[in-house]
This record gives structure tokens, C-alpha cells and sequence, in this order.
């Protein structure tokens, strides 16, 4: 439903651009206003932009960007080395058209050469709609509510997960651990360099990794910073032998930035076996 709806607001903005003239930037990227209010906020150097964009390429179509899916708009600079030039002559709730090499886009915004499946000399096609506008005091008042009701959500999904357990330990750091199995065998420390196979999860119960059949097992050196603090700080409670459920609040995992499919500000769950302790 929601691709059909991005289609759908595409074809009507296209549509609608058929009557609209292009004009020229000053670094020569033509551009199509689309619908425009003078009297809105303008984007301004130095804002940051919340905007609508789907990208297609000049040749077959293919779909390179789009915001519309999911629901998520992006977040750009004003001052973006490529787009700065468009951004900067809208307002909040403008939506325009414009086309930028593939190669110039690439290379200047993204700091690597255009991916090969892309042919040379090619155009993306862009479309975008400026849902606000967002200078950088607003931005970081912004950034920190977000990041304000990210923490909240995790923190409840953590309780109500660990109210799901028993036997729950908890550390003056924060971390959460349950042994599931116990030994006598060697004690892990700092410096001591262990062997694990292990599996991670989010705290609903998706599995972001874990030891695969063709490779079981990790090593890694205890207190080290060769894996997050809250592994540095589980394993060296752990013996030869044992097994733990690990239960990482955020700030011993990957805190706000998350990283891949880990979102940002998440609490997660790892399996662990202690498989050697040398």
C-alpha cells in the first residue's frame, strides 16, 4: 500500500510539473519548481532540510531513492555539496524537479565513483518535497527529544523482557545476566583470550547475528575494546564451560548510533557459550 502510495504522490507532483518551466542554478543544474509558498519558511545556509525524495535514472527508471518507503524522510544539509544549490532557492513545503549526474552525486556527496551497475554519463531524476525546515539549534532540541523517547521505549521494552526471567543479575554498570549453565572451569579475566559461540538479539527477539555452522566459534581478548564494553564486561564473569544469557542496556552496546541492523539506543540479548578460556 505504501508503494503504491509513493507512486501515486510522484505521478501527481510529475504531472502537475508539466505546466512549470525549468530555470538554472548558478552551478547549472536545471530545476522545476513544482508548487511553491513565498510566504513559507525559506531553506536557508546552514538548515537542515526534512524532505520527501524519490531518485529514479534517466535510462530504465530504476529506482536509486526513495523516501516514501517506510515512511521515512530524509534529513539533509542545506549546504550539501550537490543538492545545496536546489535545496537552497525552496521553502518549507515546496516540492520540486531536477536531474544531477550520477557521477557529480556520487563522487561529491558521497566521496566514492559512481557503482558500476550505474552506466557512465547517466542522470538520476529527482523529485522532492521539503516537509520542514530545521536550523541547528531546532535540529539538536529535535535530535534530543527523539533520542529522549528512543531511551524511554527501550527502557520499557527492557523491563518487561526481564520481568519475563528469573535468576536476573545485574552489575553496577547496568548489565543484566542470567547463567544458564553453571561450571568449575577456568575463571575468564582481563587479558585472557576467549573462545564463544554466541547469538545476538533484539529485544524482539530478531536475530541480528551469531555464530554460523561454517565458522562456530570467536575469539577475542577479554577488556580489550575488541567487542562492545558490555561483552568485555559479561565474559569476564564467566568460566570455562558456561553458558549466559546477556542482557546489554544501550550505553555497553552501540548506544545512539546503533550499528547496521542494531537500531539506535538498543538494549540487546546475546546467547553466549564459553567454549575456552586460554
Amino acid at each position: 500500500m505504501k508503494k503504491i502510495l509513493s507512486i501515486t504522490i510522484l505521478a501527481a507532483i510529475v504531472f502537475s510539473a508539466c505546466t512549470k518551466k525549468f530555470e538554472k542554478t548558478e552551478s547549472g543544474i536545471e530545476y522545476r519548481i513544482i508548487n511553491t509558498n513565498d510566504d513559507a519558511r525559506a531553506v536557508t545556509k546552514g538548515d537542515q532540510v526534512m524532505l520527501h525524495m524519490v531518485g529514479k535514472l534517466d535510462y530504465n527508471d530504476s529506482l536509486i531513492f526513495d523516501s516514501y518507503k517506510n515512511s521515512k524522510p530524509y534529513y539533509i544539509p542545506s549546504d550539501e555539496p550537490t543538492l545545496s544549490a536546489v535545496l537552497q532557492v525552496l521553502h518549507k513545503g515546496d516540492s520540486a524537479e531536477f536531474s544531477i549526474s550520477a557521477d557529480t552525486l556520487f563522487l561529491k556527496s558521497f566521496g566514492q565513483p559512481r557503482p558500476a551497475a550505474i552506466k557512465e554519463g547517466s542522470m538520476i531524476k529527482f523529485v522532492v518535497k521539503v516537509e520542514d525546515v530545521y536550523n541547528q539549534e531546532e535540529m539538536r532540541k529535535k535530535i534530543s527529544e527523539q533520542n529522549g523517547e528512543l531511551r524511554t521505549k527501550d527502557s520499557i521494552a527492557c523491563e518487561t523482557y526481564l520481568k519475563s526471567l528469573t535468576g536476573v543479575m545485574k552489575t553496577a554498570s547496568g548489565l543484566n545476566y542470567v547463567v544458564v549453565k553453571s561450571s568449575t572451569g577456568k575463571q575468564a579475566a582481563k587479558n585472557s583470550k576467549v573462545t564463544v559461540k554466541y547469538k545476538g538479539m533484539l529485544l524482539d527477539g530478531t536475530v541480528f547475528d551469531e555464530s554460523k555452522p561454517e565458522n562456530p566459534s570467536f575469539s577475542f581478548v577479554v577488556g580489550m575494546g575488541q567487542v562492545i564494553p558490555g561483552w568485555d564486561e559479561g565474559l569476564a564473569l564467566m568460566k570455562e564451560g558456561e553458558s549466559y544469557k546477556l542482557i546489554i542496556p544501550s550505553n555497553l552496546a552501540y548506544g545512539p548510533q546503533g550499528a547496521g541492523p542494531i537500531p539506535p539506543f538498543s538494549s540487546l540479548i546475546f546467547d553466549v557459550e564459553l567454549l575456552k578460556v586460554e
